[in-house]
């Protein structure tokens, strides 16, 4: 019997001890709360901060050139673009400075130019990088412009302000729009000018190289030839007379018209000298070329009207030297620089 009462008495502790215990402790310093119901008030507290302070808060002013005295944003009259456009203006008319800075013009890299606004003068920093063809070397120029009006400030150290700014502007390394003049209105294939004095220096040279120019770009490009007589020509007026001085002139204005010009560039460039050829030897260069002389026969009876009006058309472009490329009737830039004058018109005309 004792030990059935053993038996009952284990069970009996078994089972006390198979069920779960619960310890409850005080929480006499947290206000009588349990550290649940504290948390939840904490999240509470935060949540209403929170939404106290969104209620609160004022948007922050981001300002580009920064804020002024009434708290608004600085904003400049113009933009990056039409300042990088007025620099453009500037070297475009160092083309006619006399000086060496006229290489500016055309070897100029606008596409590169660094812009910054001051604000604390109001006044449009540009640094544009230009390749000096003598040393090879890159540099810079450097101009400042006022807003109010985007008129030139500044220009870089030892460097002169040019006479005078037309609207003409650098588009492109070596590329040059001439202000008030719209592309050609046949412009397939493109036109592109060639317009020289025939005595001027490397006006041989540019005629060989439109020439190549034109077997470069074929079906795309017609080029044609321009002759004018300015200083160059008129120095040798007092030697040899107006009329033998002109006489070349009138060979290359016509014979730029045959297919065999390129013969007749080649036998000229092996004879000329720099000085007027007389008639019985460009007569005999003409023949020896091939020329049609009957069509070129014609040409020369008309040729003084011919020559007035290439004369007329570098007029209309304000060619105040040579030689220089013309192309689709806006676009201008010297011999060094012609193959990026015909891609840059070429591309245009695509986009």
């Amino acid at each position: 019997m004792t030990e059935g009462m053993d038996k009952k008495s284990r069970k009996a502790k078994n089972a006390i001890a198979k069920e779960p215990v619960f310890l409850v402790k005080r929480a006499s310093k947290l206000g009588g709360l349990d550290y649940l119901h504290v948390a939840l008030i904490a999240l509470v507290i935060v949540l209403i901060a929170l939404a106290f302070s969104l209620a609160n808060f004022k948007s922050v002013i981001v300002c580009q050139y920064g804020i002024s005295s009434n708290s608004t944003c600085i904003t400049p009259k113009y933009n990056q673009s039409q300042v990088l456009q007025a620099a453009g203006k500037v070297l475009a008319n160092y083309q006619y400075v006399n000086s060496s800075l006229s290489i500016l013009t055309y070897y100029s890299y606008l596409n590169k130019s660094k812009v910054s606004y001051q604000p604390s003068t109001n006044t449009w920093s540009v640094i544009v990088p230009y390749k000096d063809p003598f040393t090879n070397s890159t540099l810079n120029v450097s101009m400042e412009f006022y807003d109010s009006n985007l008129s030139l400030e500044t220009p870089f150290i030892q460097m002169v302000k040019p006479k005078s700014v037309t609207n003409n502007y650098v588009v492109a390394q070596g590329v040059v729009a001439i202000s008030d003049k719209t592309t050609c209105v046949s412009n397939t294939p493109e036109p592109v000018y060639l317009i020289t004095d025939p005595y001027a220096p490397g006006a041989i040279h540019s005629i060989l190289q439109a020439i190549n120019i034109s077997k470069n770009y074929p079906n795309k490009i017609n080029m044609s030839y321009k002759f004018v007589f300015s200083g160059y020509s008129i120095s040798n007026y007092k030697q040899y007379g107006e009329k033998q001085t002109q006489l070349l002139g009138a060979y290359l204005a016509c014979g730029s018209v045959q297919k065999e010009f390129p013969q007749f560039m080649d036998t000229l460039q092996a004879t000329y000298n720099g000085i007027p050829l007389p008639n019985d030897t460009l007569y005999s260069m003409a023949q020896a070329s091939g020329f049609n002389m009957s069509a070129f026969g014609t040409c020369m009876a008309n040729v003084p009207s011919k020559l007035i009006g290439q004369e007329q058309l570098a007029s209309f472009y304000n060619v105040t030297f040579t030689p220089i490329y013309i192309a689709n009737c806006k676009y201008e830039a010297i011999p060094s620089t012609a193959n990026e004058l015909v891609n840059y018109s070429l591309n245009s005309l695509k986009s």
